[in-house]
């Protein structure tokens, strides 16, 4: 049914489970398993020290894929990894639509109504704007 899929991660503590449901599909379809870390960068543009942040995070960020491919192969399934800057949801959306997935696996980490209406909803974003679909993993 599902020949790639797109597993997105961003280290919070729901991370494990969504990698473990995404391993469990790939596994279960024999599909190609796609792994996507987003550092957001809208809130940085223009000024030079929040772009050094975005720089130490990428170089942080390169530590947590590694991390997620090791999960992951512990779990018996193996992902391309993919580190991009951008909103997280069009980031997202754009990454499954690249790799030519058919599935996004993506968390929620139960943000509250306030810090929702603040931030968004990645994973809100991601389900109502993808033309594919998506399983939203609960904690």
């Amino acid at each position: 049914m599902f020949r790639k899929i797109l597993v997105a991660v961003d280290g919070s503590p729901i991370t494990v489970k969504v990698l473990a449901a995404a391993a469990d599909l790939a596994r279960h379809y024999e599909a190609e398993l796609h792994c996507i870390y987003v550092i957001e960068t809208g809130w940085a543009d223009g000024d030079l020290a929040r772009e050094l942040v975005i720089r130490e995070l990428e170089e942080e960020s390169g530590d947590l894929l590694a991390g997620f491919e090791e999960e992951l192969t512990r779990m018996g399934a193996r992902a391309g990894m993919h580190l991009k800057r951008g909103h997280p949801g069009e980031t997202i959306l754009a990454a499954a639509n690249e790799t030519g997935s058919e599935l996004i696996v993506i968390g929620s980490v139960g943000k509250s109504q306030i810090s929702r209406m603040l931030s968004g909803s990645v994973s809100t974003f991601v389900v109502t704007h993808s033309p594919v679909a998506t399983l939203v993993i609960k904690p």
